[in-house]
């Protein structure tokens, strides 16, 4: 419907004026003669309003002034009727004027007035006319209602050249806001886009960051130790190059499930809870005990299981990497009413009082985040040398 508008709108104004040249010269039986040059001077400023729109009300003025001073066909000859044009050239004129160049909106609305002004000195300058449309009560008036006639001419007609202002300073408005609205609504999709990406781009660093730091402190941890045993104990050696096999192969595998969740179906399911003894197990062969006591982990859903894992997975991961190692870690998950509750427990170095950095990073700020997505919420407390991580799961 707008863009039809739109598109008509530079003929608006021409068209307007032939139809109201046509149908006053219709109603009016008026011919190409001249009593009829203020009608076809007012209506050309109609046509031309909207495209210059300072030179088009000039030309009105002068129009009138030309009336006024006996120039063109005086009242009785030219008749009231072409006066109906003005609104029409306030109203094009308004809708073409560049606000930007001049931003004030005084001017029109003043020009509407005197040209109203401009009208009623027409009509009164011609006594033929006046005394024929107001009879004895003109011829025999005082002062004081002359000038009471003359004011509602005035006003009437500085009403209808108002109108014609405001309806376009409406559909201007109106045409503001559309915009306005449309970018707005531009603007809302390109940050909801942005925002989707950011999105994206943080889950696949949290999921990068839980992947590869426990996969990599694992396998660190091994190499380290085959440095020393490999003389002493040849066969840790096989059972470590095993452990950091397949650590490596289980970044590997959840690296690709990662770069292939882009745009398509996972090909390779996520983990969960019910790989959480497998986690414990690889902790346990690099040196960190885990004492893993779980309940009500099979009811769990997919995206559920994922976040218990990923938390437990972060949690552990810190305490191999900044905690006591010989001390271990406990993990217990329990349901109450809130929820599933999740704790995981280890014990700092000696001399520690926090897990550094304690809120920095992607550890336990990515945890938070997994928590919160789910509906839940993640604490992390340090008691002396005990750090506790409490998750609770609705």
């Amino acid at each position: 419907m707008f863009p039809r508008i739109q598109t008509l709108r530079p003929v608006a104004a021409p068209i307007a004026a032939v139809a109201m040249l046509v149908a006053l010269m219709i109603l009016e039986e008026r011919f190409f003669n001249p009593a009829s040059a203020v009608l076809f001077a007012l209506t050309a400023a109609v046509a031309a309003a909207e495209l210059i729109p300072l030179p088009a009300i000039i030309f009105a003025f002068a129009t009138l002034a030309l009336q006024a001073v006996g120039v063109f066909p005086s009242v009785m000859y030219s008749g009231a009727t072409p006066y109906v044009a003005l609104p029409l050239v306030f109203f094009f004129a308004t809708l073409g004027w560049n606000q930007q160049k001049d931003p004030q909106r005084w001017p029109l609305p003043v020009a509407a007035a005197a040209a109203a002004g401009l009208v009623a000195v027409n009509c009164f300058a011609d006594t033929t006319w006046i005394n024929f449309v107001f009879g004895k009560q003109l011829a025999e008036a005082g002062t004081l209602r002359i000038i009471v006639y003359a004011f509602l001419i005035f006003a009437s007609v500085s009403a209808l050249n108002l109108a014609g202002w405001a309806a376009a300073t409406s559909v201007r408005n109106a045409a503001v806001n559309r915009q306005a609205k449309e970018h707005a609504e531009s603007r809302l999709e390109s940050t909801a886009g942005a925002l989707v990406i950011e999105q994206e781009r943080n889950r696949i660093a949290r999921e990068l960051h839980d992947v590869l730091a426990h996969s990599l402190a694992v396998i660190t941890a091994q190499a380290e130790g085959i440095r020393y045993v490999h003389r002493t104990e040849p066969e840790s050696v096989e059972e470590a190059a095993g452990i950091i096999a397949s650590s490596a192969r289980s970044a590997l595998q959840e690296t690709r499930r990662l770069v292939q969740s882009f745009g398509s179906e996972l090909d390779a399911p996520a983990p969960g809870a019910a790989d959480l003894p497998a986690l414990a197990a690889r902790l346990q062969s690099s040196g960190m005990p885990v004492d893993m006591q779980t309940a009500g982990l099979e009811e769990l859903t997919p995206v559920e299981g994922l976040t218990v894992y990923r938390i437990v997975q972060e949690s552990l991961t810190n305490a191999f990497k900044h905690g006591d190692r010989a001390a271990g870690a406990t993990v217990t998950a329990e349901r109450d009413p809130s929820g599933l509750r999740v704790r995981i427990r280890s014990r700092l170095v000696d001399g520690g009082t926090e897990v550094p950095p304690s809120g920095a990073g992607r550890g336990i700020p990515g945890m938070r985040e997994r928590a919160t997505a789910a509906g839940g919420q993640l604490t992390t407390v340090t008691t002396g040398t005990l750090f506790e991580v409490e998750a609770i799961l609705p």
